[in-house]
């Protein structure tokens, strides 16, 4: 078991923001995502207390430079 920071947010759900605390993982529900199309590959992770979100973590990769695609095609 280990020890995680989180944060109860008014955003999230929860009813007045809080300072951050430490809380053992055991605690909290983890669950885990990915989102892969042709243009990005997303990795996500959310721990829920009481079924409120209190942290939340993505990894995003652009598989191709869309920004500069789009410009490329303004040009032609």
């Amino acid at each position: 078991m280990a020890d995680i920071l989180i944060q109860k947010c008014v955003k999230n759900g929860w009813i007045a923001d809080e300072p951050a605390e430490m809380i053992d993982d055991a605690l909290l529900v983890k669950t885990e995502g990915v989102i892969d199309d042709e243009n990005e590959h997303t990795v996500w992770t959310e721990w829920r207390l009481d079924g409120l979100i209190v942290k939340r973590g993505a990894h995003v990769r652009l598989k191709r430079n869309i920004v500069l695609e789009g410009i490329a095609s303004m040009l032609r």
